[in-house]
């Protein structure tokens, strides 16, 4: 349900977009801005993508609980070994989430029946190692809601993308058990189970092309999709070169300069 004049969807939209073009932080919105509903959230996040002028090289995205939307654009891909600038969070240090990221071969565009697990698997072209950078525009992100973290992208900053991996995106179970190993420059090695959320991290997948399909948007081939974290989100310093290793899988490298 949507509560919120045009006028109000482009004020917010607009104060959003300086906020992430200019990497600054700003009080939430107003309280005539403000979403209250997922609908209106998203008519903010989805204005503020053409307000960018650049292409939707991606969608971010959960499994939602109740009537939530977890879904986000994403516009910015770093490759592995390359820098990706962050804001700090609360300890001051960067915060990410290890993910796998689904690679489209070919578009699931809005059409009148629902797309099948099959479809979607079908879809998918490979599965590569990724990273997410988290970063929130509202200097009180703690008190917001649902809706105005929907209209801010969902805690998205970036994402880094890394190598392609070899493993059948329909293989059950998918991926199968792994660690996370973590070197950072200067610190000790961590390592972490992996554990997706929603246990399958294609299942978030199959709600997105669902949920695009029902807004007249659907996913396009090129596009990669990233599903939830298998380590939640860990701490990281600036400027001290980091290694993730998903088991066999092979490693992303990242090195993160503070905004």
């Amino acid at each position: 349900m949507t509560n919120m004049e045009p006028s109000a969807i482009e004020a917010a939209a607009r104060y959003l977009h300086a906020l992430q073009s200019s990497g600054r932080f700003g009080a939430r919105l107003g309280a005539g801005l403000r979403p209250a509903t997922p609908e209106d959230g998203w008519r903010i996040q989805r204005r503020i993508s053409e307000l960018r002028g650049s292409p939707v090289i991606g969608w971010k995205c959960g499994l939602p609980p109740g009537d939530r939307w977890v879904a986000a654009a994403l516009h910015d891909a770093k490759p592995s070994g390359g820098m990706a600038a962050a804001p700090a969070g609360p300890t001051g240090t960067a915060r990410i989430e290890p993910e796998l990221a689904f690679d489209l071969k070919q578009s699931l565009p809005p059409r009148a029946s629902p797309y099948t697990r099959a479809d979607v698997n079908a879809a998918i072209g490979s599965v590569r190692l990724a990273v997410e950078v988290l970063g929130c525009r509202y200097d009180d992100a703690a008190d917001a809601s649902g809706p105005e973290l929907m209209a801010d992208s969902l805690w998205h900053q970036s994402v880094v993308l890394g190598p392609a991996i070899a493993v059948d995106s329909a293989q059950e179970p998918f991926p199968g058990p792994f660690e996370i190993a973590l070197s950072v420059q200067g610190h000790d090695d961590t390592t972490f189970a992996a554990s997706h959320p929603n246990g399958d991290p294609r299942l978030p997948l199959y709600w997105l092309a669902e949920f695009l399909r029902s807004q007249g948007t659907g996913l396009e081939v090129g596009q990669a999709v990233i599903t939830g974290s298998f380590a939640g989100a860990i701490d990281l310093p600036f400027k001290r070169p980091a290694v993730l290793r998903y088991g066999n899988f092979g490693e992303l490298a990242l090195t993160l300069e503070q905004l």
